[in-house]
């Protein structure tokens, strides 16, 4: 597949559904038919979307997700509840909402109910103190500081320091999604543009509502995200995991083929260099069988050993796939990051230096569905019986099941 149209699925698959929810927000402000019929429900649904998006996150221990919903809750609250003389209260909140979202978002997830995040949740009620005791503020510097840019006359309440900090988080948020490529900041991406959007609603204060309980949709699927992708992803590679390998080939019709993959000597690789070395090595793995044409699709299926399905495949089409795949892993020297750290150190081991590189090889055996291998059971009983003839073969080759049609 070409790198650009790669990078356009993978935008596209990041930024949907959340930015579907951001679009019915607008449109449902904009038609008043609409607007007017839902505006007695709107506290209710940003109040109600926003705490089912904590609980759930609290729930799958999503604890950047938890703590960017409670500052958005606690923030849409404040507006609502302080005070018209508060109002630089309320530019505080204003100013301090996307810096905490970044925040959160910049730092490793450490879970919810943990010393971390206890801190965090210590951080925000300090945060929260200090913004009601500035509804007694009146002029000094901090106030000059949050008021600066404002024209009571233009379009937004919000005068430059608040915009100014929506950018910058936005743009943090926008850089850790290229750089992680995980949905979690593009969902906190689009929750703080929501937010931004409702906060400029002035006056419109159901319009703010609902593009608050959109940030809380949004935030909400990415923790349902997050619950579907820790059953279903093998946290180290990426890849679909062997319950989403078994709900694939329960749907399967017609003909089929799977290849069973092993790296070779693993486990003497382990001893030689340490597990991390080895969590490298399948992760290199991991990315060369997910680039597999041919309409493949790649689970990992456990230890070392992973799963290729070709749907409408026979086992002959599919052999000059995975001949293809044993050829690029075998020649593309695969190089060791980082110190090893073995956990048995043998007696001679390899010394590959910094410039130097280790062969990495997997064999492979492949099967495919017929009136005796009727069950996927059985295909992928006889794709592993195809793959221990290719380790006795003397490995890095690949072989097809018995009595499979020349």
């Amino acid at each position: 597949m070409p790198r650009h149209v790669a990078t356009v699925r993978w935008l596209a698959r990041l930024i949907s559904p959340g930015a579907w929810l951001l679009l019915a927000a607008w449109g449902l402000t904009q038609v008043e038919p609409a607007r007017l019929t839902l505006a007695p429900y709107a506290r209710f649904f940003c109040f109600a979307a926003l705490a089912a998006a904590g609980l759930l996150s609290w729930y799958y221990s999503q604890g950047r997700v938890l703590f960017s919903t409670l500052v958005l809750g606690l923030a849409i609250w404040g507006l609502r509840t302080l005070p018209a003389s508060a109002d630089v209260s309320k530019l505080a909140a204003a100013f301090l909402l996307p810096l905490n979202i970044a925040f959160f978002a910049s730092l490793r997830e450490r879970g919810t109910v943990t010393p971390s995040g206890l801190l965090k949740i210590a951080l925000i009620a300090v945060e929260s103190a200090g913004v009601v005791m500035l509804g007694q503020v009146r002029g000094g510097p901090l106030e000059a500081f949050l008021r600066w840019g404002q024209d009571a006359a233009g379009p937004s309440w919000m005068p430059l320091g608040p915009q100014l900090a929506f950018a910058a988080a936005s743009l943090t948020l926008l850089g850790l999604a290229m750089f992680r490529r995980t949905r979690v900041e593009a969902g906190l991406l689009l929750a703080l543009l929501a937010a931004f959007v409702g906060l400029r609603q002035a006056g419109k204060h159901e319009e703010t509502l609902f593009y608050f309980g959109a940030a809380g949709l949004i935030l909400f699927y990415e923790a349902l995200e997050h619950g579907y992708e820790a059953a279903h992803r093998d946290e180290l590679t990426g890849l679909p995991g062997r319950r989403t390998l078994k709900e694939l080939m329960s749907h399967l019709g017609g003909r089929y083929a799977v290849a069973m993959c092993d790296v070779d000597h693993f486990k003497a690789f382990n001893d030689s260099y340490g597990h991390d070395a080895g969590d490298q090595v399948l992760k290199f793995v991991a990315s060369m069988i997910s680039r597999v044409r041919g309409g493949a699709r790649a689970f990992r299926y456990g230890g070392e050993e992973f799963t290729i399905v070709f749907p409408g495949r026979s086992a002959m089409e599919v052999r000059p796939f995975v001949e293809s795949l044993r050829e690029a892993i075998a020649a593309s020297g695969f190089r060791l990051r980082g110190p090893r750290d073995p956990d048995k150190k043998p007696e001679h081991p390899p010394e590959p230096g910094p410039e130097k590189s280790v062969t990495i090889t997997i064999s492979i055996g492949v099967a495919e569905n017929s009136k005796k291998l009727s069950t996927p059971e059985l295909v992928l009983e006889a794709a592993d019986g195809a793959l221990y003839r290719a380790k006795e073969s003397g490995r890095n080759c690949v072989q097809l099941a018995e009595n499979t049609p020349a």
